[in-house]
């Protein structure tokens, strides 16, 4: 009795040893899987503090500020920290035409400037450049609300028109009725860059839409084959009593949508979000094609800020780290809907 009863305690010690072991490489490889995917996110942050010139260098943490200096070029130093020269003039209480040639040397001398005063200007724009220079813009948050209106309403209008298609779809039956469902999937083989042309036609002379967001979340909220596909996939999976019970109740098809429809709607519009809240934030042919640059969303800012003579990679980086917030916050706010969305149909009940 004594061996049997030692050789299951044995047995149960050696069990929750390999239990442990088990959950310990489970929590190790999430840990690590954690951090490779916040590191991204965490590079593209310390870039935003990377001078220009040390673009090409690795650094695993914010760099130290250079000594500036006082023989630099004032014409380079404002276009490649993106100076504001008429605040540095007022600032510095500097009337007329400053030379862009001369270097900060000469300019304090000309001015009559203590160059300890110009270095103490200028040195928190080797660091912070990017931050200063999207934070004193008012086209960059004007542009970054802009695509949250775009984005944002053309998520909604398009999912109620994507759960209405879905749901009449999701109940064909005839053979026309399959091609009007190809009808959409035929999108998939069709780029949009293809068809900007005849598109853009269309919005700016017939229908007069120049320079208007409407133009941009018309083009959003059209059918598209993979939210035609998504809804009317799940809708055809619901039961047919569902309809008959709100007929028999006395209701119509409009109670039917709003009691039935819309409350199910839940799993396949988070797959819908998840979808296309990436392609319609990131999109960047529409709004160079459709808008002029006061009017942008953030993507073609972004790429403005790059030109033919020189690049503020910092205030790049630190463009593209705010644009990315929106996007974590809307998928760590609806988290608990997208995991259902995917595990939707993974088990039977």
């Amino acid at each position: 009795m004594e061996q049997k009863t030692g050789s299951k305690s044995k047995g149960k010690d050696n069990w929750k040893l390999r239990r442990l072991c088990f959950n310990s490489l489970v929590y190790a490889f999430i840990v690590l899987y954690s951090v490779i995917t916040i590191l991204p996110f965490y590079f593209m942050f310390i870039r935003s503090f990377v001078p220009t010139r040390k673009s090409t260098e690795l650094h695993i943490w914010i760099p130290k500020a250079d000594d500036l200096s006082m023989n630099a070029s004032f014409g380079n130093l404002a276009t490649y920290f993106s100076l504001n020269l008429k605040k540095f003039k007022r600032d510095f209480e500097i009337t007329g035409y400053v030379d862009p040639n001369m270097t900060l040397e000469q300019v304090a001398e000309h001015y009559n400037i203590e160059e300890q005063e110009i270095k103490k200007y200028l040195t928190p724009y080797i660091v912070f450049s990017g931050w200063m220079t999207l934070l004193t813009s008012k086209n960059f948050f004007r542009s970054l609300f802009s695509t949250v209106y775009i984005v944002s309403v053309s998520l909604v209008v398009g999912g109620l028109l994507s759960i209405s298609t879905g749901s009449v779809l999701a109940r064909f039956r005839k053979r026309w009725h399959v091609v009007v469902y190809n009808s959409y999937l035929l999108q998939i083989i069709i780029p949009p860059i293809m068809v900007i042309i005849p598109v853009y036609l269309i919005l700016t002379h017939y229908i007069g839409l120049r320079n208007s967001y409407l133009s941009l979340i018309l083009l959003y909220i059209k059918g598209g084959a993979v939210s035609t596909m998504v809804f009317t996939g799940y809708f055809a999976s619901l039961p047919k009593e569902l309809k008959e019970s709100v007929f028999i109740d006395g209701g119509g098809q409009v109670r039917y949508f709003g009691s039935i429809i819309l409350p199910l709607s839940s799993t396949p519009f988070a797959s819908y979000i998840v979808v296309h809240v990436p392609i319609f934030w990131n999109n960047l042919i529409y709004g160079f094609v459709f808008l002029k640059p006061e009017k942008q969303p953030i993507v073609p800012l972004i790429t403005s800020l790059s030109s033919e003579y020189a690049t503020n990679f910092q205030a790049i980086y630190s463009a593209l780290f705010i644009s990315v917030l929106p996007l974590l916050a809307l998928y760590l706010l609806f988290q608990k809907m997208f995991i259902r969305s995917a595990l939707a149909g993974a088990v039977k009940e």
